[in-house]
Parts: structure tokens; C-alpha cells; sequence
């Protein structure tokens, strides 16, 4: 781990100093203000001191040269170019590709006549959580009850698709319909930036909304890069905020614009304190979304902290990312009836802005019973 201190006279100059002389994914440490010596006293200047890291194990020397965005493009040249920018791309995790095996049925669904009990045994095997596996098992078998003929797996599959849909609409799922501030808040790795430039990129292009973009994420040089790509791509501004008074500053500057979408730094989500300084920071707005960015492929017990820790930012619904990279989706029901949260939007890829899905009740229920397929 390479370590290096940084002197400029403003803190942009600092964080491109580091950008310069250290690298796009240097990590910041720490960031102070510091008084340089005067004469007798006097004279003192004004510096901010910025201590960078990078992982001397990175390979830097085949990043590519940023594109060009000061060249006039078409809309489909955008999208084209978007695809193909990987420039500053969010490394993707690798994909799961080994099935996992089926778990031994519980000796409680032998209660069950055998059509509700492979139903039931269908969401055991997509991880939804066995007390909610259960609740749907019950009403299965009070409909089985009811049933004038002998009903068969597809009935029941069927049933539960019913008693599923009917479940996550109370939940209250929404269309569309963004506030002028869009926050997309959560841990490190889940693809906040690619997310945000995904639904910037749908309102811009296929909405023709005036957008722009502020980020909070001052933490990795590479995060800030990576979103003045996007912002470059689809021709829209981009401010970074790296105090209070800079984020009120550019939201002023943006007022005439129909939405403003915030990136924010994943670090630290454990750290109640940071929470409550990015919670502070977002409520200088009133006419603000905060959505929280979970990954799939998370533990799902891993999930709860971070569910807990956020609650403070009265988050308004969840984005879930990575479904491409597994086979397991119950982990999604869980969270959603566990906390009574809809999801907005799943995201398939890293394709900007292709990957992203509209969330609803059918999308959920046809992860866990049907071809895992839109």
C-alpha cells in the first residue's frame, strides 16, 4: 500500500493533485485543513491536506484514455458509447455459477398434501424466509381444503402466485414518479453510480427531462471520475460537493432543472455517525427520494445492518442490483415484507442505460415461481 500526502490551496486542486500524481483509484484517508506558517505570525495561508492510498497490487497501466465529451453527439451515439465506455466501470463481482444444492425439506411440510407441499418446497429453494414460506403453505392448504376437485401442483403454483401478488401490493408498490431530488444511498460494491446513471439516462433521453448530477462520494477519485463519464455521455452537468455549503450551492444552481440525481459514498454505512452527517446533508432538501441500493448477491444477514442503519434517511424505496448474478431471488421477498418497503427498480447489468427494470408485484413472483426470467 502505496501512502502520500497531498498540499493544495483548495480542496478540488487537492483531489486533483491526488488523481495526478497517485492515481484514479486512490483511496482518501483523511482530508484537513491545515494554516501554513506566516511572517511573524502573519500572513497565514489557507491548505487543505489530503492523504491518499493506492493498492500497489492495481493494475493502472491498462486504463484507457477518458473519452472525448466536448464533441457533439446524437442520442444513439450516446447509448452507444455508453455501452462501450468501460473506462471507469464498477468492477462486477464474479458470477454465481454453481446452483446451489436443494435443502432437505423441513419435516413440517410432510403436514402438507403433496401439491402444497412442492409449492412450498419451490420457495424453501429460492431462500424465502421459512416463517413467510409457512404463512403461504397455511393459506395453500385452507384453498386445497376448499377445493371441489383435487387440485394439482400447477393449481397451487398458481394459488401462491395469487396470495404473493395480493401480499406485495400492499406493500405499495408506485410507478415511476420521481421527486425532483433522486438519492441513491447503500454500501460500497452494490452499483449506486452505474444505477444513477441508468435512471438518469431513461429521464433525460426517453423522458427529455433536464437533469443533472451532484455527488457526495468524494471518498474514491475513480467514483467522481467515473460519474462525470456518464454525465459527460449524456451531456448533462455534474458538481461535486464536498461540504454542506457545496451541496446547497449546486442544488441552487440547478433549480430550473427537473431533477438532480445524488450519488453518495457506500463507506462506513456501519458508522452511525457518517449516516447521520449524509442524513443532515440530504435534508437540506424537502423535495427528495432516497433510495437504498441492496445487492442480491449479499448475505442476506448482511443485509439487515445496513437496512437498520439507514432508517434514519426515511428511505422512500429499494433498488435491488445484480439480479443478473444469481438464481436465488428470496432474499428480495424477505427484505420487502420483513421491512415494508416496495422496490422501484432491479438492475440486470452493467449496460447503461439498458439494465434496469421497473419493479412490480408480477416482476418478484415470477423470480421466485416462474422462469427466473422478465
Amino acid at each position: 500500500m502505496s501512502i502520500k500526502k497531498i498540499m493544495a490551496p483548495t480542496m478540488p486542486e487537492a483531489f486533483q493533485k491526488v488523481k495526478d500524481e497517485v492515481g484514479e483509484d486512490a483511496v482518501i484517508l483523511s482530508s484537513r485543513v491545515v494554516w501554513t506558517k506566516g511572517v511573524l505570525g502573519f500572513f497565514k495561508k489557507k491548505q487543505f491536506e489530503v492523504v491518499a492510498a493506492l493498492d500497489n497490487q492495481h493494475d493502472l497501466g491498462k486504463k484507457q484514455a477518458l473519452p472525448n465529451f466536448h464533441e457533439e453527439q446524437s442520442t444513439p451515439g450516446i447509448i452507444e458509447k455508453i455501452q462501450e465506455s468501460q473506462v471507469l466501470s464498477e468492477l462486477a463481482e464474479l458470477k454465481k455459477l454453481v446452483a446451489k444444492e436443494s435443502p432437505p425439506s423441513p419435516s413440517y411440510l410432510t403436514s402438507y398434501p403433496e401439491p402444497v407441499q412442492q409449492t412450498v418446497k419451490m420457495l424453501l429453494e429460492q431462500e424465502v424466509d421459512h416463517s413467510h414460506a409457512m404463512k403461504i403453505g397455511d393459506q395453500l392448504l385452507a384453498r386445497w381444503r376448499q377445493s371441489k376437485e383435487e387440485p394439482t401442483i400447477k393449481d397451487m403454483v398458481e394459488e401462491a402466485k395469487s396470495i404473493l401478488s395480493s401480499q406485495l401490493n400492499r406493500i405499495g408498490f408506485t410507478k415511476d414518479d420521481h421527486k425532483k431530488f433522486i438519492a441513491l444511498v447503500g454500501p460500497t460494491g452494490v452499483g449506486k453510480t452505474t444505477t444513477l446513471a441508468k435512471m438518469a439516462a431513461h429521464a433525460a433521453l426517453e423522458q427529455e427531462k433536464k437533469v443533472a448530477f451532484i455527488t457526495l462520494d468524494t471518498y474514491r477519485i475513480a467514483a467522481i471520475e467515473q460519474l462525470k463519464t456518464y454525465a459527460g455521455l449524456l451531456n448533462v452537468p455534474v458538481k461535486v460537493a464536498y461540504e454542506a455549503e457545496d451541496f446547497v450551492e449546486a442544488a441552487k444552481g440547478f433549480s430550473d432543472y427537473d431533477h438532480i440525481f445524488i450519488d453518495t459514498a457506500g463507506r462506513n454505512y456501519r458508522d452511525k455517525d457518517f449516516v447521520n452527517e449524509l442524513n443532515q446533508m440530504l435534508k437540506l432538501e424537502e423535495e427528495l427520494d432516497i433510495y437504498l441500493v441492496l445487492s442480491v448477491t449479499m448475505k442476506e444477514r448482511d443485509l439487515a445492518p445496513i437496512l437498520d442503519n439507514f432508517q434514519q434517511l426515511q428511505v422512500s424505496r429499494l433498488i435491488f442490483s445484480k439480479v443478473d448474478e444469481t438464481n436465488v431471488f428470496g432474499s428480495m421477498l424477505n427484505i420487502m415484507w420483513d421491512y415494508q418497503l416496495a422496490a422501484a427498480y432491479v438492475t440486470t447489468g452493467q449496460e447503461v442505460p439498458d439494465d434496469i427494470v421497473q419493479a412490480d408485484p408480477p416482476l418478484f413472483i415470477n423470480y421466485l415461481l416462474g422462469d427466473g426470467k422478465e
